[in-house]
């Protein structure tokens, strides 16, 4: 009996063992099997939480605390733009940096004498055409206003001022103290060759190189005195012309090249002359003065009068040194600006004003 109770007991253990086993190890996922989910969240808005994977949830989420920024050891150093530097004034396309008075927009008369033709083309006017060429390539730069010989010639003239040639510089002298005019330009043309052929052995167009040489003489009309002298020189590549009229357009290619060459020199020179005009009449207190809005003046401007200074000449060379600074005669404020190339300004200080009288800027 004590046999049959061992036999009984031992399959009891086995299935109390087997039953403990596979209890405990329910949960445990099969080998190569993922577990899958039986228990679906309920449809909500995807919620993203800092450090976890997005879920899912019925109910919004609490609004978040903004989150500390961690100060970091050392501070991020803030990238350093280029400086930018800005002119005053709009750079000139390739001349020199302008001067205060040009920054002002004042600008300086200059009288274009005609051009000496000393080249074996004596039938043809390239003195004028080179005189031209140059008072256009002025006009071009807007720094300055050019007269003519014949605008001088009728203004002298309405004057009742005789005389024998502009290049007298008695004349010039003239011309500064009654038109306010700074300076005189002329000069020579010289070394015109013109080289010509057919473009083609099938074709009678013709085909022309030239090359020439300019020289302009800048004198200062308050003295008569020559400031500086400008050689210009053409190349013959770029001056090829073909067809009709090809050998006078190639000169005046070879002409515009050698005044591009001096150009620049010629302004940066004139650009030291003071800028000044004269006084054209007198009523009451209002003055006429031979600058307007043309020379660059505008209303509300303010203008000192002189009396004409003394002109100091060198013992030795009889050479003029320049003129004195008068006395101050007193202050005018322009008040109108009419004609081409005229104003008048109102008495503000001073009296015993006259014709001719210098008139400069408050502005040194």
């Amino acid at each position: 009996m004590i046999q049959n109770r061992k036999n009984l007991l031992i399959p009891f253990v086995f299935l109390t063992v087997l039953f403990f086993l596979l209890t405990s190890c329910a949960n445990l996922p099969l080998i190569g099997k993922k577990k899958e989910k039986t228990d679906k969240l309920p449809e909500g808005k995807t919620v993203t939480v800092e450090g976890m994977e997005t879920i899912k949830g019925a109910n919004p989420p609490k609004p978040e605390a903004p989150p500390s920024k961690k100060p970091s050891a050392v501070p991020p150093v803030p990238k350093k733009e280029p400086e930018t530097k800005v002119a005053s004034v709009p750079t000139r396309p390739f001349y020199s940096p302008s001067l205060p008075f040009f920054q002002l927009g004042f600008k300086r008369k200059v009288a274009i004498l005609d051009f000496e033709n000393k080249t074996t083309y004596k039938d043809e006017k390239i003195g004028e055409a080179v005189a031209k060429r140059l008072s256009d390539k002025l006009e071009a730069t807007q720094r300055l206003i050019t007269l003519d010989r014949t605008v001088i010639t009728e203004m002298f003239n309405r004057e009742g001022f005789k005389f024998e040639s502009l290049a007298d510089p008695s004349v010039m002298k003239h011309a500064y103290q009654s038109l306010g005019i700074q300076a005189f330009a002329s000069g020579t043309v010289t070394d015109v060759s013109i080289l010509s052929s057919k473009a083609s052995e099938t074709s009678e167009e013709e085909v022309a190189f030239a090359t020439a040489k300019v020289e302009i003489r800048l004198i200062d009309a308050s003295t008569g005195n020559l400031l500086k002298s400008f050689i210009g020189r053409s190349p013959i590549f770029g001056t090829k012309e073909a067809g009709e009229y090809s050998r006078s357009k190639a000169v005046l290619k070879a002409i515009d090249f050698s005044l591009d060459e001096i150009l620049e020199g010629f302004l940066r020179q004139l650009d030291l002359l003071d800028w000044t005009t004269t006084i054209a009449k007198i009523e009451g207190d209002h003055l006429y003065i031979n600058a307007g809005k043309l020379s660059g003046l505008r209303i509300g401007d303010t203008l000192e009068i002189f009396e004409h200074g003394k002109e100091i000449i060198h013992p030795t060379t009889n050479f003029s040194l320049g003129w004195t600074t008068g006395q101050l005669k007193g202050l005018i404020k322009v008040t109108e600006l009419f004609g081409v190339d005229a104003a008048i300004g109102k008495v503000v200080q001073g009296q015993g004003f006259s014709p001719n009288d210098v008139v400069r800027s408050t502005i040194r």
